[in-house]
């Protein structure tokens, strides 16, 4: 974080630290080690699962095999378009630095300094989060086929609990003990490798729309607060400042929607797919085999879910903007003071939020929608299969 600012009013700590770990914060020639994490999830998952399949006859086989593809590569895409819009993201970085020290109330700099705090435990929960579904997903098929192995059933021949199905490489890991125990520790690694990867695109996204969130819901609490300003030069000083606030917290929102909408659109149309093809294989093949897909398919409801209702939030709260000027006595004011709020009003008309690449608002409506067609695609598969 920059020197500069107090370490109380450093924002998106977590998700900074996160960027610079892995080289997309920082030093851009420090690129090469996000490099090596999706070199390590093509080789061990993306590229197996892609030429090689899932190693099983069947249909069902098949839409798992496709879902776990899509869900991996799609992670990787996120972050790598997140790369490529890196301009975007460090403006509004700027832009938010720049925010925060434009405050000097005491009442506000500490709904800062508490929501920076909040944002931070928000993060490292969110983390916690995906470790928590990443142990069990990795945990349950070993404990599974230990179980299997120490204590076989008598003539027991099935095959091992894979945790991502796919034929990997030579290797016979659904019989070959010795097989399955080299394929535990490289698909481990990429898994860890795609966890990391969530984490750091939910941290990013989420606790940067929150930011936004709370940027406006700061101009609508300094002009409620506006009323207790001594009349005349002061007010009026004041009035111009929340314009340039206001200002700012629509130009973060603009960069916030370069950095993130294209991102947004692969993450629809990929839970589209990945939802119906979780259906379907779930419903076919209700048992052990099927805990694995619904692990993925709760991490990715569960992003879904955070999205909308955060895209929501910052539509309302922007939309508030304009109602605390409403709620203001502002034709008490004199004249060139009803025009600065009047521009606070006209700004605050605007529809505001993020969007799926432009085409449409990322809210619980469209959340809804998501879900709607998932399910009207696995009929149609559990009809045709």
């Amino acid at each position: 974080m920059s020197p500069n600012i107090p370490p109380d009013l450093q924002v998106l700590k977590f998700p900074l630290r996160m960027l610079r770990f892995v080289g997309l914060w920082g030093d851009r020639r420090e690129l090469v080690r996000y490099a090596s994490v999706v070199l390590c999830m093509s080789v061990v998952l993306i590229i197996p699962k892609a030429a090689l399949g899932s190693g099983k006859d069947g249909f069902d086989s098949f839409a798992r095999n496709t879902a776990e593809l899509i869900f991996f590569t799609e992670v990787c895409v996120s972050i790598g378009i997140f790369a490529s819009r890196r301009g975007s993201f460090e403006r509004l970085v700027e832009v938010l630095r720049e925010t925060v020290l434009m405050y000097e109330d005491v009442e506000l700099l500490g709904e800062i300094v508490a929501f920076n705090r909040k944002m931070e435990r928000f993060s490292k929960s969110y983390a916690a989060w995906i470790g928590f579904w990443v142990v069990l997903y990795l945990g349950i098929p070993m404990i599974f086929t230990c179980v299997k192995v120490v204590f076989p059933g008598e003539g027991d021949r099935g095959d091992f609990m894979l945790i991502a199905e796919l034929q990997f490489y030579w290797l016979d890991i659904r019989r070959n003990l010795l097989d399955y125990a080299i394929y535990l520790v490289f698909c481990s690694m990429a898994i860890f490798c795609s966890s990391y990867q969530s984490t750091l695109k939910g941290a990013v996204i989420l606790v940067s729309i929150q930011y936004g969130t709370k940027l406006f819901e700061l101009v609508a609490m300094s002009i409620d607060r506006l009323g207790n300003v001594k009349e005349g030069i002061a007010r009026k000083n004041q009035l111009r400042e929340i314009v340039n606030l206001h200002k700012l917290a629509f130009q973060y929102t603009k960069h916030l929607e370069d950095t993130v909408c294209f991102m947004m659109i692969n993450q629809i149309l990929n839970c589209i797919l990945i939802w119906c093809l979780m259906m379907f294989y779930v419903s076919t093949n209700f048992g052990p085999n099927a805990v694995c897909v619904i692990i993925l398919f709760a991490v990715l409801m569960g992003e879904m879910i955070a999205y909308c209702v955060n895209g929501s939030k910052l539509a309302e709260t922007a939309a508030a903007v304009g109602h605390a000027v409403y709620r203001y006595p502002w034709y008490n004011e004199p004249t060139a003071m009803q025009k600065d709020m009047q521009l606070i009003i006209e700004r605050a008309q605007k529809p505001t939020g993020i969007t799926a690449a432009k085409f449409y608002f990322v809210n619980i409506e469209r959340l809804g929608l998501v879900v709607q067609a998932s399910y009207s695609y696995y009929l149609i598969l559990k009809k045709r299969f």
